[in-house]
């Protein structure tokens, strides 16, 4: 039966091993799931990098916010069809940025993601931009 409104739980905490309660955990940033559809290529050397270093939506976002997405050539996603589907957490301040700046450069925050993405790897010599 569910407790009435108002009506405290009677609650355990566990302990660590030293005797001492465990603290609450720290509060995670807001973040908006966004689907983001990468060119056949780039996903699979950010998923060839990712074996190496961990998880893919750290490196989107380090890519994101490495790259310098106001200037740099934006990647043509049209020549590629099959694009790669997957879903990130995307920081609120993170997400907000790259729709200013998708609305800013008449491209879509699909295409920024993805450029970012090239640039980042480009730079690491992984891939090459012409």
């Amino acid at each position: 039966m569910s407790p009435s409104k108002g009506t405290k739980l009677d609650v355990v905490r566990l302990l660590r091993e030293d005797g001492t309660p465990q603290l609450k955990p720290a509060k995670r940033p807001a973040i908006r799931k966004m689907v983001i559809r990468l060119l056949p290529s780039l996903n699979e050397h950010l998923r060839a990098e990712m074996r190496y270093r961990g998880d893919l939506q750290t490196m989107i976002l380090e890519a994101i916010n490495s790259v310098d997405l106001q200037k740099v050539r934006i990647v043509d996603l049209s020549w590629e069809t099959r694009l790669g589907t997957t879903s990130i957490g995307m920081p609120i301040p993170v997400h907000s940025k790259l729709k200013f700046l998708a609305k800013s450069r008449n491209a879509s925050m699909n295409a920024l993601v993805n450029t970012a993405v090239a640039h980042w790897l480009a730079r690491k010599n992984i891939i090459r931009l012409v």
